[in-house]
């Protein structure tokens, strides 16, 4: 697996331990933290190796004997992407092309890679299935990842490699460090008295608890035949920007003086309504056990009672 230390990693690494599975994971941690792995450590039936996924003699040297790649390291900065352009060709398609031949030189059949459903920007067919039109990207950050999706269907087409490919829209919960809820907390920790919000109030996302996210990317897993198969991840409800700041002042027992203004000038970075169409998840039976309420206060007590990660800004 890579991206083993992240926020969706390592609970994906938890989960696959939890099902008798043995699992490799790497990263870097440069995003990723050691810590999200202490219980994932423990288990015999975990490796982790700190490494560099672009050096393909990382990615090469554990395939060996592998049934299954997650691929759910990333670049996932947006304005970082934008100052610095390389990056997202770098960390997104250069790396995944380095997954995709390590497993054809070392004949593992399967992938599941973790893309985004910014994919589908500011689309007016909300909510959006998976076969709904894709926009011209007008982020590095959406192209790098399209860029990956398409070598890995070319892959799977010409090797006979069967792809997973999720879509995943604002997942939150614990061990996040990243997205606009991590980032309210970070601020009211420093400020409780003021948050500074770059977006409108009334910008629509829906709340997908993290544990759900893995349910559904296993549940996908096992039911995938296709050569392709791709999935939309995310809530079944979308909420208000104003309902997400108050659950989480809420959640904190605050009442800060908010100041909404419009997001920095990165283009596709303030999508109105971010709502997939998961009817391909729960014809298989997927549900959502957490609400999204629930899932942001839970990412919210996380976030409370691990302050050094608000502290670390990462």
């Amino acid at each position: 697996m890579t991206g083993a230390a992240g926020f969706l990693g390592s609970h994906t690494v938890d989960r696959l331990l939890a099902d008798g599975h043995e699992v490799i994971g790497i990263d870097n941690c440069i995003t990723g933290r050691r810590q999200f792995l202490e219980r994932a450590c423990a288990s015999p039936r975990f490796q982790f190796i700190l490494g560099d996924l672009f050096d393909y003699t990382t990615v090469s040297e554990v395939c060996p004997g592998v049934d299954a790649v997650f691929h759910l390291a990333a670049h996932s900065n947006l304005r970082d992407g934008a100052e610095f352009p390389r990056r997202d060709l770098d960390q997104n398609v250069i790396v995944t092309w380095n997954v995709l031949e390590a497993m054809r030189r070392h004949g593992v059949g399967t992938l599941v890679y973790a893309s985004t459903a910014s994919l589908y920007g500011a689309t007016t067919l909300v909510p959006t299935p998976e076969i709904a039109r894709l926009p011209d990207q007008t982020t590095l950050l959406c192209a790098s990842k399209l860029a990956a999706e398409a070598f890995i269907t070319a892959y799977a087409h010409t090797y006979g490699l069967r792809a997973l490919l999720l879509r995943p829209a604002t997942i939150v919960g614990e061990r996040q460090s990243q997205g606009h809820l991590f980032h309210f907390c970070r601020q009211l920790h420093h400020h409780p008295g003021h948050l500074d919000v770059p977006g409108h109030p009334a910008l629509r996302r829906g709340y997908l608890d993290v544990v759900d996210c893995v349910d559904a990317m296993l549940l996908a897993l096992s039911h995938a035949t296709a050569p392709v198969e791709i999935f939309n991840v995310g809530a079944l409800s979308h909420h208000s920007l104003a309902d997400a700041i108050a659950w989480t002042t809420s959640e904190l027992q605050l009442d800060p003086v908010i100041h909404y203004h419009p997001p920095p000038a990165i283009a596709g970075s303030a999508v109105p309504t971010l709502h997939l169409d998961c009817s391909k998840l729960t014809n298989l039976g997927w549900r959502p056990q957490t609400s999204p309420e629930t899932a942001v206060r839970r990412a919210v007590r996380y976030l409370t009672a691990n302050p050094w990660l608000l502290a670390a800004g990462c």
